[in-house]
């Protein structure tokens, strides 16, 4: 099954238009272009899942993202220009991706940032250098369109294969996140394509913790399936629709994770099926 259309997504809060910025604005630029005003591309995606101060992560990278230009032939590099991810550098504890599981981290929410720079860079045709997918799927964007960072190792990285300079526009309050991507002429028209192909259930696994009430139960971690998916492009030209497959992501599935009181009878592990339920980064 494909993902759902445009306007579905929108409707969803994984993608939507953003407004073009105000008059002048350009001039704020390394070199002022101020014919930078052909929009290439625009995402939104929300942050309603994270933590107070994985908010304030994601709302930093957005911060930092804003205003960038990228000369013609220059690789950006996320990490360059957004991390180090460290108390140091401004981020706080959010949630990250360990394996299967979800664990503090100090900076988790800086995937989002990275993820809805590459979703806009998607739509622009843009060289992709290097990216990383998370290993479970993320609540904020579809299977495929995601890009995970961490330290200097796992970088985001695309190139300006252009002959003209780009300037990434960005901004995140009231839990949305905007993004989009100019350049000093029109740009390409492409669409983003998605197929499930298969999912994965996920297992329950239930603890016993003594300091519990007998009979009661907590709920640690919801459990989300994991999922194979295939993602492509399709490039509208005056020749007709150009087709360019970006290949097949694996995401992991989650354990749901409960702990009950002594003496409640329940089984300490089974399997459950479902449709994939969101990580959070």
């Amino acid at each position: 099954m494909q993902w759902m259309a445009t306007a579905a997504l929108a409707a969803a809060g994984w993608m939507a238009a953003v407004p073009a910025p105000a008059p002048g604005a350009w001039m704020l630029t390394r070199t002022g272009v101020a014919a930078a005003r052909y929009e290439w591309a625009a995402v939104t995606t929300n942050y309603r899942h994270a933590s107070a101060t994985q908010a304030v992560n994601i709302e930093l990278t957005a911060t930092r993202l804003n205003g960038m230009e990228i000369d013609p032939g220059q690789v950006f590099s996320y990490y360059a220009r957004v991390g180090p991810y460290t108390a140091e550098n401004g981020y706080g504890w959010g949630r990250a991706f360990y394996g299967d599981r979800i664990v503090p981290s100090v900076g988790g929410g800086v995937c989002q940032g990275a993820s809805t720079l590459y979703a806009a860079v998607l739509r622009t045709g843009l060289r992709v250098v290097e990216r990383h997918q998370h290993g479970l799927t993320v609540p904020y964007l579809p299977p495929g369109e995601d890009a995970t960072v961490s330290g200097d190792y796992l970088n985001f990285r695309f190139q300006n294969d252009t002959s003209g300079p780009i300037v990434i526009r960005a901004s995140a309050a009231h839990r949305e996140y905007h993004l989009s991507i100019w350049g000093t002429a029109p740009g390409r028209r492409i669409a983003v394509r998605h197929e499930v192909l298969a999912t994965y259930p996920f297992r329950t696994i239930v603890r016993v913790d003594p300091q519990l009430a007998p009979g009661t139960a907590r709920v640690l971690a919801p459990g989300q399936s994991g999922v194979k998916a295939r993602t492509w492009l399709v490039e509208s030209t005056g020749a007709g629709p150009v087709t360019r497959d970006l290949g097949i992501d694996m995401y992991r599935a989650s354990p749901r994770i409960i702990i009950t009181g002594p003496g409640s009878g329940a089984p300490t592990a089974s399997v459950v099926g479902g449709l994939p339920r969101p990580g959070r980064c």
